[in-house]
């Protein structure tokens, strides 16, 4: 019998005042809420910034559901919950692709969208030998943060973006060892599901897609379908950024973004 989806609970950290209009962001696949917490530290200066961790991320529950239908309901119960009526969202990668369909879903919920380095269309998943690399560590055996480091160095090489953002969602256990905060064996199994092409429609809210220029995941065909589908779309290349834009180049990020949003 496949697995039921029900919502789950996301875990957050708030930063800024109550009183202020609210931002959601919403993080990529293997990352997690803290990973943007510098930012939101400055966007909470004039906004109530919400940091999420997906489900099968940071310390969200898991479940055996892992697609875009189930975390945009992930995200309405959030906002439920929080009692928000309307919010700005930011989503980078396989949050963009979240909050596009969020958008499509609830957009009388949503007052502005920021799409990060991600296109709604399919992509050919090419995460595999990520996987392979984490399922071939011990984190639960390791005596330090440096073994599992050097673990995932032997199957990845020494990428310095790559394992740095792998190993912030390394947690020290209290009984000993450590533990991936992600859920490597379903989002493992559910790659197709993370990169499949979600279908929207016509949509008026004021969104901007911002994107690398050194990065694979946005061509200028993917601007022009997203011009079709987003009325009041701006569009932003961060000449210098790859994927991680947000993390490679925060200041231009921020500025552009802020702009956007006030």
């Amino acid at each position: 019998m496949p697995a039921l989806n029900k919502p789950v609970t996301l875990h957050r950290r708030i930063v800024g005042d109550s009183d202020a209009p609210d931002l959601i962001i919403l993080h990529g696949l293997l990352g997690s809420a803290d990973n943007w917490l510098t930012l939101a530290k400055r966007y909470s200066e004039k906004f109530q910034v919400h940091l999420v961790d997906a489900r099968n991320h940071g310390q969200s529950p898991k479940s055996e559901i892992h697609n875009y239908p189930a975390m945009s309901e992930d995200l309405l119960g959030y906002l439920n919950e929080q009692e928000i009526e309307k919010t700005a969202i930011i989503g980078h990668s396989m949050g963009g692709k979240t909050a596009m369909t969020f958008a499509e879903n609830h957009p009388e919920r949503v007052t502005k969208l920021i799409i990060a380095d991600i296109a709604p269309r399919i992509y050919t998943p090419h995460h595999g030998h990520i996987f392979e690399a984490l399922k071939k560590t011990s984190p639960e055996n390791a005596n330090s943060r440096e073994e599992v480091s050097l673990d995932l160095k032997s199957s990845l090489g020494n990428d310095s973006v790559l394992i740095p953002f792998l190993m912030k969602s390394l947690r020290r256990e209290k009984s000993g060892g450590f533990s991936w905060r992600f859920n490597v064996d379903v989002l493992s199994k559910t790659l197709l599901s993370i990169t499949e092409k979600i279908h929207l429609t016509i949509n008026t809210l004021p969104t901007l897609f911002i994107y690398g220029r050194q990065s694979e995941y946005v061509k200028e065909c993917d601007i022009s379908e997203v011009e079709g589908l987003y009325l009041q779309l701006e569009t932003a290349c961060l000449e210098n950024s790859g994927h991680w834009l947000h993390a490679q180049e925060p200041e231009l990020f921020f500025e552009i973004t802020s702009d956007f949003l006030n």
